[in-house]
Parts: structure tokens; sequence; C-alpha cells
């Protein structure tokens, strides 16, 4: 069986936090043992009964958005597009990029409802740099707030046939 010993060390040397390896550690020996993470179809029931939406009778309650997130997954670069940069400092509109126009939407919502809705990134060490330095120039009061990035973390990447 494949050694998880290599991994780990990358890891500790990248500075990968402790329970960040173990869960590694943990999906590796999983792979290595054959496991496929594919959920046979004849194990799956349907569900006996879904609730129509018709049913559901709520009242819109605007006060909820102090308690929302909105987090938006940028961690991906566009190299495979020629690009060395996140993909959304790409300019899409009017000069705006599509981080831009998560901005504008996220303080338009805090402007038109009065509720201070967080905001959060889901950087990868790849896009986390320039995507930071954006928001500064940017939307300096958004980069300001506390917890404005969350750090995916960094996995070796492995042979698909020795696990090396």
């Amino acid at each position: 069986m494949a050694s998880f010993e290599p991994c780990r060390t990358k890891m500790e040397k990248e500075g990968i936090a402790p329970s960040a390896i173990s869960a590694f550690e943990s999906t590796f020996k999983s792979l290595v043992s054959g496991n496929t993470g594919i959920i046979p179809e004849s194990t799956i029931s349907p569900v006996p009964e879904l609730v129509h939406t018709d049913s559901i009778s709520t009242a819109p309650n605007s006060a909820l958005l102090a308690e929302t997130v909105v987090l938006k997954l940028n961690g991906g670069l566009g190299t495979g597009m020629g690009l060395d940069k996140a993909k959304s400092l790409l300019e899409v509109k009017n000069g705006d990029t599509f981080l831009d126009l998560t901005a504008k939407q996220v303080m338009c919502m805090r402007e038109e409802f009065g509720e201070n809705v967080k905001f959060m990134l889901m950087n990868s060490f790849s896009t986390s740099d320039d995507t930071l330095e954006f928001f500064q120039t940017k939307y300096p009061s958004l980069a300001a707030e506390e917890g404005l990035e969350m750090l995916q973390n960094k996995v070796p990447k492995l042979d698909a046939t020795t696990y090396a």
C-alpha cells in the first residue's frame, strides 16, 4: 500500500494545519484502499414525499439578512484560459469584473435592506493575493472587514497510478 508520509512531509513544509493534514490522510487512505466514493444506485431510495413550495407560507423578513453570509467561492486560477490571476478578476461587463459585480450586490443588499450582510471569500493559495489587493484598491471598506477571507487548504497532487 502507498505511504502517506511523503504527502505529510510536503504538507508540513508548506505550513498546512495538522487538522488539514489529518483530513487529507483519511481521504488518501480511503483512496489507496480502493474506495471509489461512488454510491451504488441500488443503495439509494427515493424521498417518500416532497413538500411543495406552494404549501409553505412565510412572510419576508429582511432582519434574517443580519444572520446571512454571502460566500463567494473564488479558488480557481484562469490558467486554462491563459490567465495568471483569479478568473473572478476577468472583466465581464462595462469594465466590471465578476468580483465587482459580487461586491456591488453585497453593498446594494446592505443599503436596500439596512442589514449588514456578512461577506466572505473562499480563496485558494493561488487567488488570495490578487483578490485581496483588488478589494483593498477598489472596495477598501469591504477589505477592512474582519473575516473577509477563508483560505482553502493545499494538498499535494498525486500520480493516479502510484499515489506518489
